[in-house]
């Protein structure tokens, strides 16, 4: 099978993965969520280690959840 064939399947697990952890709300099933996001951004391209700096980065920029708060508004206005 493809890169580009097994993608598109790992799309769908990762949809399912997704509601396989809103119905169980276990560890277990947040882990099987990374493992299937590890594997989509090493096909695109990106080492672990790069996408953990994007995320940090992002982070950097716009915060996380530490403080249980969403960003609602990204404008500049």
């Amino acid at each position: 099978m493809s890169d580009t064939e097994f993608l598109e399947k790992l799309d769908k697990k990762l949809a399912e993965e997704f509601i396989e952890y809103k119905e169980n709300r276990s560890v277990e099933e947040l882990v099987d969520i990374v493992e299937v996001i590890r594997r989509i951004s090493e096909l695109r391209g990106t080492s672990l280690e790069n996408f953990e700096k994007i995320r940090g980065e992002k982070v950097k920029e716009r915060g996380a959840f530490e403080k249980n708060l969403f960003l609602i508004d990204t404008s500049k206005d």
